[in-house]
């Protein structure tokens, strides 16, 4: 007792596997594909179906009226029929359409649906009667009696080997009575008259064991990932020429005698402050010293804390890195009140001896040297690590989401939309401008880590097929019932993100007719003949209603002795819209 299976022009491979899981109580199963249906049409879905078909332990039938369809199903090994009523028939195709000509002409009697059985020729001793064809057997064997001497002979003869076969033909007439009186089975199809019903549904999705207990609900999954580090190592490769430095620091300068208390100008750079005692490196005011006027405190005593003016080092390099307390001379002073002619220090108008020292050392000069800097192409080449290391993380995690999720599924939506990836990422080096006149920072190897996690949500298909089959049922008109295999296509992600949180949308179609209670019906049609059924139905069911009644896997002058071998189905006379 087949049931059949409506294709929808939009089916995909996967819809008539989950179909084909679904009908857990049925072995016998019968696709019937539209014209303008796209699966089905390539070896690998026929393949497939094949496939999942023995997975399952089902028996299916393909009903197609195209040439293609038909060809490929019959290569692949389904019994294929044209059109219901040739299911009805019993006479599924029995070669590649392309071929059924050419295999027609050459077929022996009985071979094909279509070939005509020739029936053997009657012979001669078959046409005359009985009387004749006792005498002929006395006439041939000695008697009547003769052939019982002959048998007797033979059996007791072949004792062992004839009661074995005695016991094989017992066996066999047992298993043709059960063939005939329990293995058959009928479905008797019951058209009726259906309405089509149309209904477009959101279901609403969050985690948690309390969802789904409503309309339009179900539960569903918050994955996360674990964090995901990556390390990568930056070397510098570039090398920067740092220029020698003058040391700096503060000459200090008092009066003794007249000079004390007096004012002391600096109008530009006074140069010529030599280190006498230890290196011997002469100093120069700097722009922060020059243009400036001190008076200078009386060191008549013995020096004292005097005025502080900034100088840098004549010569660069870390010659000019001169210790505190150090004795200085000023070779270029004159009593004139000028310092080389240009007056570049001008004295107050009571002259004394200035003297000069530095209370700190003088420090910074650095000789000329060379540095190991991040070039640019070391930052290109650390930007593209990062980038690399971010993609097979981001593939990492989205291959845990999918591991997490199990048979559900993520959702996402047309946006790509509902996993949300976060990626942290260290600070890169910049790559340095070696041309630049401000040195760059010196660089080492680095060790730079990235880190990624993800979150996502993930659903039940078979739930949200579940909840929208329950809305379109909530739709029905009372004292009626929905008919089977309403068109429920894949849900629709119209908005998901982390946490469960998933909205889905559905339009679904299907057919509902009013109540009728199959089993009293099932159980009067045990042993009647498919005539006696078909009229029986006929007054039981609503007016415009149709009945057809096929046995498999032979027929019958009656239907099976059981009533659990028959198998009803209710269709729509309009759309073919089944409930078994």
């Amino acid at each position: 007792m087949a049931k059949l299976l409506y294709v929808e022009p939009s089916d995909e491979i996967t819809d008539l596997v989950d179909r084909i899981r679904r009908a857990e109580g049925d072995r016998d199963l019968v696709f019937v594909v539209p014209p303008d249906g796209h699966v089905l049409r390539t070896p690998l879905d026929m393949r497939l179906l094949m496939q999942y078909t023995r997975g399952f332990q089902k028996r299916i039938a393909i009903v197609s009226g195209d040439p293609q369809i038909q060809t490929l199903a019959i290569r692949t090994g389904f019994p294929t029929f044209p059109s219901l009523a040739r299911l009805e028939q019993g006479a599924p195709l029995g070669a590649v359409p392309a071929l059924a000509a050419e295999g027609a002409a050459g077929a022996t009697p009985g071979s094909g649906s279509g070939s005509q059985t020739e029936q053997p020729k009657t012979s001669t001793l078959a046409r005359r009667g009985q009387t004749a064809l006792v005498a002929a057997g006395a006439a041939g064997a000695g008697g009547l009696a003769g052939w019982r001497e002959r048998f007797q002979g033979l059996w007791h003869g072949n004792r062992s080997r004839n009661i074995t076969l005695a016991s094989g033909a017992g066996v066999f007439l047992v298993g043709l009575l059960l063939v005939l009186f329990l293995l058959p089975s009928a479905t008797v199809t019951l058209g009726v008259p259906a309405h089509k019903l149309t209904d477009t549904v959101t279901i609403q999705g969050s985690n948690g064991a309390l969802s789904g207990k409503t309309l339009d609900q179900i539960s569903t999954k918050a994955l996360q990932t674990t964090s995901l580090t990556k390390n990568f190592t930056v070397t510098p490769t570039g090398t920067q020429a740092l220029a020698p430095v003058p040391a700096t620091g503060n000459l200090e300068f008092c009066g003794t005698k007249l000079a004390a208390n007096t004012t002391l100008s600096f109008s530009g750079a006074a140069p010529n402050f030599v280190d006498s005692s230890t290196s011997g490196v002469s100093f120069t005011t700097t722009t922060a010293g020059e243009n400036q006027s001190v008076t200078l405190p009386d060191c008549t005593a013995g020096f004292s804390q005097g005025i502080a003016v900034q100088a840098d080092a004549s010569t660069v390099g870390t010659q000019g890195n001169v210790g505190a307390s150090e004795t200085w001379t000023w070779p270029n002073f004159s009593t004139s009140g000028c310092l080389d002619g240009d007056c570049a220090v001008t004295l107050g108008p009571a002259f004394g001896n200035v003297k000069v020292t530095n209370q700190q050392a003088m420090t910074g000069g650095k000789a000329a040297a060379t540095q190991s800097v991040f070039s640019t192409t070391d930052a290109s080449t650390a930007q593209q690590q990062e980038q690399t290391v971010d993609l097979n993380l981001t593939k990492t995690a989205e291959q845990q989401l999918k591991t997490s999720a199990g048979s559900d599924v993520i959702a996402e939506d047309s946006g790509g939309k509902g996993i949300q990836i976060t990626v942290t990422n260290p600070t890169l080096p910049t790559g340095c401008n070696t041309s630049a006149s401000t040195p760059c920072p010196a660089a080492t190897a680095q060790t730079l880590t990235v880190t990624v996690t993800a979150a996502a949500t993930a659903y039940s298909p078979a739930a949200a097929r579940a909840a929208v089959l329950q809305d379109l049922k909530s739709k029905v008109p009372a004292h009626a019932e929905l008919l089977a295999d309403p068109s429920i296509p894949k849900p629709q992600v119209a908005t998901a993100g982390a946490g469960g949180a998933v909205t889905l949308t559905s339009r679904a179609v299907g057919y509902w007719a009013q109540t009728l209670n199959l089993t009293p019906l099932q159980s009067n049609l045990a042993f009647k003949s498919p005539s006696s059924a078909r009229s029986y139905l006929l007054t039981q069911l609503p007016k415009s209603s149709s009945v057809s009644v096929k046995q498999s896997p032979f027929g019958l002058p009656w239907l099976p002795i059981f009533s659990s071998r028959i198998h009803l189905v209710r269709v729509s006379i309009a759309q073919g819209r089944s409930s078994g």
